[in-house]
Order: structure tokens, then sequence, then C-alpha cells
């Protein structure tokens, strides 16, 4: 099993009067990560995904523990992995730590779709969507 992780650094922009990260700004940031592996692992960038075939990956389920702040100036290591894989759709855990301090853990379910608006569909998840996603699989 290998994890997906990507280093960023807390923009003052993502920050409240208090230097700790806004806690919204996190879950946007959790979102980028999944938006990174896709475009990274899965060779399936969201807009060669949502732009141009008409598909994409909306979250169904989250499940968020914040456990300590990220402050301005922080490096945040974000790492993902792969807990289920489905026919349609698929989850994620995602945690995020400055050094050694956990700033947060991330439960995510997706759906692969087909459409948008009121037209949004499941739809399988491609052969080689799944493929890319069996390296990140944690097993059990």
């Amino acid at each position: 099993m290998v994890k997906f992780e990507v280093t960023r650094k807390i923009r003052f922009g993502q920050t409240d009067a208090a230097g700790i990260t806004y806690y919204p700004r996190l879950v946007e940031m959790i979102n980028d990560i999944v938006e990174d592996f896709f475009a990274d692992v899965v060779n399936f960038s969201y807009k060669e995904m949502i732009v141009e075939t008409d598909y994409g990956v909306p979250t169904v389920n989250l499940n968020v523990n914040f456990k300590n702040p990220a402050e301005l100036e922080d490096y945040v290591v974000w790492s993902l992995v792969v807990t289920k894989i489905g026919r349609a759709s698929f989850s994620v855990l995602i945690d995020a730590k400055v050094e050694e301090k956990e700033i947060l853990t991330a439960d995510v379910k997706l759906v692969y779709i087909k459409g948008k608006g009121n037209i949004m569909k499941s739809h399988p998840l491609p052969d080689h969507v799944k493929e890319c996603m069996q390296d990140y699989l944690v097993e059990g």
C-alpha cells in the first residue's frame, strides 16, 4: 500500500484573526488533495473529467475530525489512502500533519457520476480508475 502525499503551506488568506487555519479552508484542502490524486495518480484531471467528458466525483459523505489547529506558514503534509473501491463509489482516508502534530483526519466517500445538475446519475468507475487506485488501497 502506498500513500499519496502533498505538502502545502498555510497562507494568510486561509487563516482567521487568531492566526489559525479557518476550518472551511481545511475542508477545501481535503477536496484539493482528491483533485491532485486524480490528476497525479489516476491521470484524469478534473478539467478532463468534468469539463471535457461530463463526469465528476462529488463527495456524498464527509466525516472530519479536527485534532489541532494549523497555523499561518505551517507546512501541512496531506496523505491519502483508498479504503474502499465499489462499483460507482470509492472511499478515501485523508490525514493532515504538521511534523508529528495531527491536524485532522477525514473519511470521504465519493461517487463517480455522469451529467450535471438535476441529470446527474451514478456511473460505474472506469477500469483504469480502479486500477490506478489499487496501489493506494488499504488492506483489511
